[in-house]
């Protein structure tokens, strides 16, 4: 008999799709140290995603989420790594720094990743 937390990883990617908006997940990976420039390398990799994106609500707000921020949920589903406060999200083109990740879990199975954002 299958899980609960399998079967909600399979229908929440049908219900994004259905009423979410493309985002890009980047995942950032440092490379290495340059001695003559001073400067780190790092990769992307992009990742597009359908996600609801929404503001943060007043309950939300602390000492790391500020009412600018905006909330990104998407299916854990369509990302094969959690992502990190190094990586970024693109909404309409425009970069996002990650504040947080919440990750929702049904039987032990990571069903949706909600991230804070910045701009």
């Amino acid at each position: 008999m299958p899980s609960l937390g399998n079967a909600l990883k399979k229908a929440v990617p049908g219900i994004l799709k259905a009423t979410g908006s493309d985002v890009v997940i980047r995942f950032v990976t440092v490379g290495s140290y340059n001695t003559s420039t001073g400067a780190v390398s790092e990769s992307n990799t992009d990742v597009t995603v359908k996600a609801l994106v929404d503001d943060v609500s007043r309950s939300e707000v602390n000492d790391l989420i500020n009412q600018q921020d905006k909330r990104v949920l998407f299916a854990a589903k369509d990302v094969t790594s959690t992502p990190t406060t190094k990586d970024k999200v693109l909404i309409s083109n425009v970069v996002h720094q990650i504040i947080q990740v919440d990750s929702e879990e049904a039987s032990g199975v990571a069903v949706t990743f909600t991230l804070f954002v910045r701009s």
